[in-house]
């Protein structure tokens, strides 16, 4: 491949990012402290392979010119099995397809906003996201963090594993292959994949997407409308004001969290470049990708109702799985069956993601596994991922529902806090972070701040909880605000808190 085959896939790289380059994290002296076994230059004869850890890149090495590429990675993470599948929980909300339609759209766009913004920081300032998380919430704070971010990246890729080795197992014969084998296949797939770090992800998600919006828009025609195919129906009722707060928590649950990793993604996007571009495409990117595969998964999941055959196939098995090959198998026989295929395999573009940056996470959690490259983390993740998905199997939905809103309420802690250090505190101006002290922890703000700011808010986040598990005394009144009362209490406590901090502290 040369030069310019290089630049065409999502812009020009430096040479660190190329095959079998070394992803160099300081001056020699460092690497002569370091094992040999260790020592990323020993290694580097190995292509495709991704070295780099946490270490904040210059603006030298963001070479990415084009947001496309960035706008790509977040349309192939969010177009596939997991979206559909959440989006056939509308019925189980109290959702008819018209107003769930409405609440998935309008949430996803608010939620999405975060993200897109975070995406920002990457490229200004070329750190890590949970490394930018020192910066407010302090060494060991950001620490904290990031095992919070670990713990939402494994939990994602146990229901992404789950949906897709499902999927896999329906098209099977007769069901010969068991859900476990696919569950590994796809595991082990995505684990591979994260390897090669953000330029080969960046290269498959630019394309994979293609195939599998495809699949849903054939998956759609050959269900045709009708009595007996996608409907509306004509005596839907509006749901209930908790039912469209428990819908917002799930989908805060669902982008909101990308905020904890979304740096990661945009890093080497070049910093001279217009960041109100970058905002817009990978807010595109976020609008046309989960809200229409969840809006799709939706419809079906509501016509089923009336239709004895869609029905019995959600009934044998909530996942999506043989509801999709029921229909495209049907119809197109051996063609449909490759479809389902690529539909469940649409969940390793989510899984590599999440491995990629989830090693991230664990480094900065745990700071001397930074002598380790980035890759061999998830290898560890692997051995949780596994057996967790193969024994949650069968209790999917009831994983999705409950893990996926419990997530949202850190990630409100998280994003309120974060944003008040950069509106308010620095005043918007990305000047204000030294870079030079990014691993410094004396250095660093000492984290009370951010902490107490989350710990606080939370106080009033519980009482405002409305889920299976728990419910809070105002969520049982109101529906479920705890996402909202997060963002918005650890944003104005940190206001005031950091302040007094800085005063104190300096």
């Amino acid at each position: 491949m040369g030069q310019q085959d290089e630049e065409a896939i999502g812009g020009s790289y430096t040479e660190s990012e190329k095959p079998g380059a070394v992803f160099d994290s300081g001056p020699d002296e460092k690497h002569d402290q370091i094992p040999k076994v260790l020592d990323k230059r020993r290694w580097s004869r190995f292509a495709w392979i991704e070295w780099a850890n946490i270490d904040p890149i210059s603006k030298d090495e963001q070479r990415v010119s084009h947001p496309y590429s960035i706008g790509l990675i977040w349309f192939s993470v969010n177009m596939n099995v997991l979206s559909f599948s959440t989006g056939m929980l509308a019925p189980e909300f109290g959702f008819g397809f018209k107003y769930a339609s409405y609440t998935v759209l309008g949430f996803l766009i608010a939620w999405g906003l975060f993200p897109s913004f975070f995406a920002l920081f990457g490229k200004n300032l070329g750190l890590r996201q949970m490394v930018h998380a020192r910066y407010s919430f302090g060494y060991f704070g950001a620490s904290l963090v990031s095992i919070l971010n670990a713990i939402t990246g494994i939990g994602y890729m146990i229901l992404n594993a789950i949906l897709a080795g499902e999927t896999l197992q329906a098209v099977s014969p007769n069901g010969s292959m068991s859900a476990t084998v696919g569950i590994v296949i796809v595991t082990l797939l995505g684990l591979i994949v994260s390897f090669c770090g953000i330029r080969v992800l960046n290269l498959i998600d630019m394309w994979f997407w293609i195939p599998v919006l495809i699949s849903f828009a054939i998956m759609a025609r050959e269900a045709k409308s009708g009595p007996q195919g996608l409907h509306l129906d004509p005596n839907e009722q509006p749901p209930s004001a908790k039912s469209v707060l428990s819908m917002g928590c799930l989908m805060a649950g669902f982008y909101a969290t990308y905020s904890a990793f979304s740096s990661d993604v945009s890093l080497y996007m070049n910093r001279d470049k217009s960041s109100v571009w970058l905002f817009v495409v990978v807010m595109l990117g976020l609008i046309f990708s989960a809200p229409l595969a969840m809006m799709l998964g939706a419809a079906f999941a509501t016509s089923a109702v009336d239709i004895p055959a869609w029905n019995t196939a959600i009934e044998q098995n909530p996942s999506p799985g043989p509801l999709i090959n029921l229909i495209l198998s049907s119809h197109l026989g051996n063609f449909g069956k490759f479809l389902t295929v690529l539909i469940a395999l649409s969940a390793v573009s989510n899984i590599m993601t999440t491995f990629y940056s989830m090693g991230l996470s664990v480094q900065t959690a745990i700071p001397i596994l930074t002598v380790l490259p980035r890759f061999v983390i998830p290898i560890l993740a692997t051995a949780i991922v596994l057996p967790l998905a193969i024994v949650g199997q069968d209790h999917f939905y009831n994983a999705l529902t409950n893990f996926v809103s419990i997530i949202a309420y850190w990630a409100a802690l998280y994003i309120g806090v974060t944003l008040a250090d950069f509106i308010v505190i620095r005043r918007c101006r990305f000047s204000s972070y030294d870079l030079s002290i990014w691993n410094d922890w004396r250095s660093l703000p000492p984290g009370f701040a951010g902490i107490l700011s989350a710990v606080l808010a939370l106080g009033l986040v519980i009482p405002f909880m409305d889920q299976t598990w728990y419910t809070g005394p105002l969520g049982a009144k109101v529906g479920d605000l705890g996402f909202e009362i997060g963002l918005g209490l650890s944003f104005l406590l940190y206001c005031f808190l950091r302040p007094l901090e800085m005063k104190l502290w300096h």
